[in-house]
């Protein structure tokens, strides 16, 4: 699989003010550029025939108000342009993610959406909707899940606290 392109300085300063010490971007994306393309053409002229403007600018919004980011230790949805909404999860607590893809998107727009269950009290449910190259990011988180969780294995190791 094609490793991910790191974030521009552009996106990491747009992040930086919501991550912690020793925390990276490892990915920050938005819906699926050809989903965002495809459907602003689409919909432009039945927006005009039509009166169908607000579906249009809702395609509008959702680009520049949704934002993905994924670092070394948890994942983010930022969402809003004015008022603003962050919903975060560390990857710890993930314990599965799918992907979820129509016809459509699997093949003309390369988007899907992720399902995220975290661990916890009330075990939810987190839907990251319209994301580009779902399964690119699936893969890459449940590999940073996997790395964090073998970090943790060997600092619970008995015989590395003998070993000190």
């Amino acid at each position: 699989m094609i490793p991910p392109k790191p974030p521009s300085f552009k996106q990491k300063k747009k992040v930086e003010k919501f991550l912690g010490k020793g925390e990276e971007p490892v990915i920050v994306t938005s819906i699926g550029p050809r989903y965002f393309w495809i459907n602003f053409f689409i919909l432009l002229p039945f927006a005009l025939i039509f009166i169908g403007l607000p579906r249009w600018g809702k395609i509008v919004r959702m680009r520049q108000s949704y934002t993905y980011v994924l670092t070394n230790r948890r994942f983010m949805i930022i969402r809003g342009i004015f008022s603003r909404k962050i919903v975060t999860a560390p990857l710890k607590a993930v314990t599965h993610v799918t992907v979820e893809q129509s016809v459509l998107q699997r093949f003309l727009f390369n988007t899907g959406h992720l399902v995220i269950i975290t661990a916890g009290f009330d075990q939810r449910e987190i839907v990251i909707e319209n994301i580009g190259n779902p399964l690119r990011f699936k893969v890459l988180m449940e590999d940073l899940t996997h790395r964090l969780d073998d970090s943790t294995d060997s600092q619970k190791s008995p015989m590395r606290s003998l070993s000190a």
